[in-house]
């Protein structure tokens, strides 16, 4: 065994580096290849497969193979969660049998991809430095956001949301969460894109000509995917970047900054304004989101259907929604995610101890009220909801404690953060992923969105112990990108 470990361990240091880079750098053809599976209503998807087959050699690396500081501290929290895990599923037996179980399982392996990924990946950086750095995002961004034109172009793309017949979402599953993803790495394509434009010469032209495509795919999936968040995170982090470029010009005038304000100019142009006019999520907002957010009787129906109105019909929350006009403001602007929470609520706030301690999952057991297979998106309420305080306290808590850790030392060192723009991207999508979570899920409960999420939570952790060997007065050296 000893032998065996120590082989494993030297295969690992080799090619760990190259596994983890090709793993990230796939993951846009992984999820085309789930989107066309599920379109074809294939069983089983190739991100199913290969996302379940990652989870389990994940584990078995981290327990079995990894060595590295600090080790018996996260093998007390893998077990912590292995723990509940069993707890959870012993509690849908006594509730369900073992067709409960069965019908909870699939969810709760999507939802605790996350924490597994991360030890496997923690150990990884720990152990031998290794992770999918800035760049290896940025080309899985670029990558991610080349599908959708590409699709619109060639006139097979997928409807984003087939109930309004608005936006493309290429060839993906989801536009929720391929929305998520590219709001997660576009800002480190686009980070990227600046940094190559300005080393192109005449022999190697054909980077700019990928840099340039790369910022007007980014711009063309903002608008055309047709959801508000992917539009919203790009967008604010354009103008941020483009403010980042002013200063940074006025700095130190030359040709590389000069170059850089325009590209960013001129993305921030072609997201704000020339794509945006005659997108799909203009028309999302005109014909759909302002229509519920004004109450109009008919969108609500036909964005929600009777099903979902029937279900949360006679929930306290629906009866707090309906009495209280700020709360009910809240969730127009959160397009009804309170509202379709309201069934899962009741049933949890109807549940006994056991229900609060461990959660109600995803399917309906025979004693609930009602069904509870409505989607929560929202994940701190779903975490809650779906697995109780004590899922809630493993899962959601550590998470709240790394968020809380990147303030705070971005507040320590503001000006030395500020120097870099890689610095600041991984910060801003750290704090855009949060965002997601808390209003639109979709981010920690998915594991093609939890995957960045993880991913790019590590190069912000890398970024600022970096920063933090050196003098505090280190930023009063020229910024880096």
């Amino acid at each position: 065994m000893t032998e065996l470990r120590a082989k494993l361990k030297s295969f690992s240091k080799a090619n760990l580096q190259m596994f983890l880079a090709l793993y990230i750098i796939c993951q846009p053809l992984l999820d085309v290849l789930t989107g066309l599976g599920a379109e074809f209503h294939h069983p089983i998807t190739a991100g199913v497969v290969v996302r379940s087959l990652f989870m389990v050699l994940a584990f078995l690396y981290f327990v079995f193979v990894s060595d590295f500081p600090g080790k018996k501290r996260w093998m007390i929290f893998i077990g912590g969660l292995c723990a509940y895990l069993v707890l959870f599923m012993g509690y849908m037996f006594s509730l369900g049998g073992l067709s409960l179980c069965l019908s909870n399982l699939k969810e709760m392996v999507k939802t605790f991809f996350i924490p597994f990924a991360l030890a496997f990946l923690w150990s990884a950086y720990k152990e031998y430095g290794y992770l999918a750095g800035a760049r290896i995002i940025a080309i899985a961004g670029a990558l991610y956001a080349s599908v959708i034109p590409i699709a619109l172009i060639t006139g097979t793309s997928f409807v984003s949301y087939g109930n309004a017949g608005m936006g493309a979402r290429g060839w993906f599953y989801a536009a929720n969460e391929v929305g998520c993803v590219i709001a997660l790495t576009a800002p480190f394509t686009i980070a990227w894109c600046l940094e190559v434009l300005p080393a192109v010469t005449r022999r190697t032209w054909w980077k700019g000509a990928l840099a340039v495509w790369a910022l007007v795919a980014i711009a063309v999936s903002a608008n055309f995917l047709g959801t508000k968040i992917v539009f919203g995170a790009i967008a604010l982090y354009c103008l941020a970047a483009f403010i980042w470029q002013l200063v940074r010009l006025k700095q130190q005038p030359c040709r590389t900054t000069r170059i850089q304000a325009v590209a960013m100019g001129g993305t921030l142009l072609l997201t704000l304004l020339i794509f945006f006019v005659n997108s799909p999520l203009m028309t999302y907002l005109l014909y759909v989101y302002f229509k519920l957010i004004n109450n109009d009787p008919e969108q609500t129906m036909l964005a929600w259907g009777e099903e979902i109105q029937a279900a949360a019909r006679g929930t306290w929350l629906h009866t707090l929604l309906e009495n209280n006009e700020v709360l009910q403001r809240i969730d127009q602007i959160l397009s009804r995610r309170l509202l379709s929470s309201s069934p899962s609520v009741q049933v949890y706030t109807e549940g006994g101890v056991l229900a609060k301690l461990l959660g109600i999952g995803y399917a309906t057991a025979p004693s609930y009220s009602r069904e509870v297979y409505f989607m929560v998106e929202m994940d701190p309420l779903a975490m809650l909801v779906r697995h109780g305080v004590i899922g809630f306290l493993l899962y959601y808590v550590p998470y709240l404690a790394f968020l809380g850790w990147a303030v705070v030392q971005f507040f320590k060192r503001p000006l030395q953060r500020l120097s870099s723009l890689t610095c600041c991207t991984a910060l801003y999508c750290t704090l855009v992923g949060f965002g997601i979570s808390t209003i639109a899920g979709h981010a920690l409960v998915c594991p093609a969105v939890a995957t960045f999420v993880v991913v790019v939570g590590l190069v912000l952790w890398d970024l600022v112990q970096e920063q933090n060997q050196l003098p505090k007065d280190g930023w009063k050296t020229p910024p880096a990108l």
